[in-house]
């Protein structure tokens, strides 16, 4: 299995929206400022992928599009870490475009990244695991990382920091 490196500070984290498309609705733009702060604290940079703030509709309908971010998160060299806006419940609508291109699979093959996301995005864990990369059963945007409280939960904080060379 292919394990990705930790994460240093001033590393690049993308946020997909592979199931779910809340996080580009009106009703959960308070989730993204408080996302950047968190992850500014542990030193990272928030990167949103072409599609990830299209809303519910559009990507429901667009599974393609879903599937190109991930793949435009493992193309892109500055990005060492995906992180996942939400579950969902049709991430299985992504595999024919990803386990069908070559250039995806080799990427991951080759260029292995530190993926989180939980709920849905099991599918996506099943499919790293298949093509041989070690993925995290993990915090997500909405539900962890923008945790509407004062603080992220310790628990979370900490689960978060095992990703961070040094932190963990």
């Amino acid at each position: 299995m292919n394990k990705p490196v930790a994460l240093k500070q001033n590393d690049k984290v993308a946020i997909v929206s592979l199931s779910g498309g809340l996080l580009g609705e009106p009703f959960c733009s308070h989730d993204i400022p408080l996302a950047k702060k968190r992850l500014e604290e542990f030193g990272l940079e928030m990167v949103f992928m072409p599609n990830t703030l299209k809303g519910m509709s559009y990507l429901r309908e667009h599974p393609e599009a879903r599937a190109a971010d991930l793949k435009q998160a493992f193309s892109d060299d500055s990005i060492r870490a995906i992180i996942c806006a939400i579950g969902g419940d049709d991430t299985y609508k992504l595999l024919p475009y990803l386990l069908e291109d070559e250039e995806f699979i080799d990427l991951v093959k080759n260029n292995p990244k530190i993926f989180t996301g939980f709920s849905d995005s099991t599918v996506n864990h099943l499919m790293f695991y298949k093509l041989g990369m070690v993925s995290y059963y993990g915090p997500n945007v909405i539900n962890d990382l923008s945790e509407l409280a004062d603080d992220m939960l310790q628990y979370t904080k900490e689960a978060f920091g095992n990703y961070i060379e040094g932190k963990g």
